[in-house]
C-alpha cells in the first residue's frame, strides 16, 4: 500500500471526529443517549484491540486497529467515564500515573517486549492522555486565554509540522504511521486552543 502515513492519517482522523462528535451530540442529547455513546465506544476499544491481535501479521493493518483501539478505549474512559464522574484521570494529580505507564511503555518498546501493534494501542492512549491533561490544567486552573497556552499551541504546531516532514522522509510502515498519529495529535490540539481562544466556532458551540 503506497502512502501508508497519509492513509493513517486520514482513518485516525475520521475516527478522531466521529469518536468527539458522537460524545458531543450524545451528551446534547439526554443521558440515555449518552450511556448508549459510551458503551459503543467501549465495545469498540475491545473490538479494536481483538482485531489488532488477530491482523498480528499484517504490519499495516494490526498497527492500524491498535491505534484505533488505543483512541477508543480513550474515548470510554478518558471521556465518558471521566464526563459521568467515575475517574478523573485527566486531572493534574494523576500525572505521576501517566508518567510511571509512559515510562513503563517505553521500557517495554526499548527492550523489543512489546509487538507494535499494542505499543501504538497503549502509546495513542498515553499521548491522548499526556496531551488532554496538559490542556485541562491551562483552561481550568489558569484560564483558556492565559499566556502559556500560545507557546504551548506554538509548540505543538511546530512539533505537528516536525512530525509530517518525518512520516514523508520514513521509508519503514511503522515510524511512518507512528509519525502520522503524532502529527495528528499535535495538529488538533492546535485546533483545540484555536478552539478555546474563541476564534473559530468549536464543537461547544452547537
Amino acid at each position: 500500500m503506497k502512502n501508508k502515513g497519509l492513509v493513517t492519517f486520514l482513518i485516525t482522523l475520521a475516527a478522531f471526529g466521529a469518536t468527539y462528535m458522537l460524545l458531543v451530540f450524545a451528551s446534547r442529547w439526554n443521558e440515555e443517549a449518552y450511556t448508549a455513546a459510551g458503551i459503543l465506544l467501549a465495545g469498540a476499544a475491545i473490538f479494536s484491540f481483538v482485531m489488532a491481535e488477530v491482523r498480528g501479521k499484517k504490519e499495516f493493518a494490526s498497527n492500524m486497529w491498535g491505534i484505533l483501539s488505543g483512541l477508543f478505549i480513550w474515548g470510554f474512559v478518558g471521556e465518558y467515564l471521566e464526563a459521568i464522574g467515575w475517574v478523573e484521570i485527566a486531572r493534574h494529580h494523576f500525572l505521576p500515573v501517566l508518567l510511571i505507564a509512559v515510562f513503563f511503555l517505553i521500557f517495554l518498546i526499548a527492550r523489543r517486549q512489546l509487538a507494535d501493534r499494542f505499543a501504538f494501542a497503549f502509546g495513542h492512549l498515553l499521548a491522548i492522555w499526556g496531551l488532554h491533561m496538559w490542556m485541562i490544567y491551562q483552561f481550568e486552573h489558569l484560564s483558556p486565554t492565559h499566556w502559556t497556552t500560545y507557546p504551548s499551541a506554538a509548540v505543538a504546531g511546530v512539533g505537528a509540522v516536525v512530525s509530517f516532514i518525518l512520516m514523508s522522509r520514513s521509508k519503514k510502515t511503522s515510524p511512518k504511521m507512528a509519525c502520522a498519529v503524532a502529527g495528528l495529535l499535535l495538529g488538533w490540539t492546535v485546533l483545540e486552543y484555536v478552539w478555546g481562544w474563541r476564534v473559530i466556532p468549536g464543537p461547544y458551540s452547537i
